[in-house]
């Protein structure tokens, strides 16, 4: 069984990928069969292929995304919770959301399932 340590190692990467645009990377975290809800309310993807595609489409929303731990991260038995800050920079401008990630996990610390709670209409420009 993964241990909290393996959880919060394959959060910690899933963050660090996402935010340095590594695709194959990001998507070896999830299991053939994982599922992804982002955010919660929206069409559920399922395997490897449809997780392939909604990171086309995420990514191709902007010019860089970036995400950001905001707090600890909360691991019980096989699942983790955390709270992450969205920053993405579109034409110039820089705009964040703040999200909490839900997650499961198989044996071997890979993601079985993720439901990601935040909304669009809460994305406010921000100062960096």
């Amino acid at each position: 069984m993964a241990t909290t340590d393996d959880i919060k190692q394959t959060i910690a990467d899933y963050v660090a990928r996402f935010s340095a645009n590594d695709r194959a990377g990001w998507l070896a975290l999830f299991t053939e069969d994982a599922t992804v809800e982002d955010p919660v309310g929206a069409e559920v993807k399922r395997g490897q292929a449809e997780l392939g595609e909604f990171w086309d489409f995420v990514h191709s929303l902007s010019d860089s995304l970036e995400l950001r731990l905001v707090g600890p991260v909360a691991v019980v038995g096989h699942e983790g919770a955390f709270a992450q800050r969205i920053v993405t920079s579109m034409g110039g401008a820089k705009l964040a959301v703040d999200a909490i990630d839900v997650m499961t996990f198989a044996e071997d610390a890979r993601i079985t399932s993720m439901r990601a709670f935040w909304d669009m209409r809460e994305m406010a420009p921000i100062d960096e």
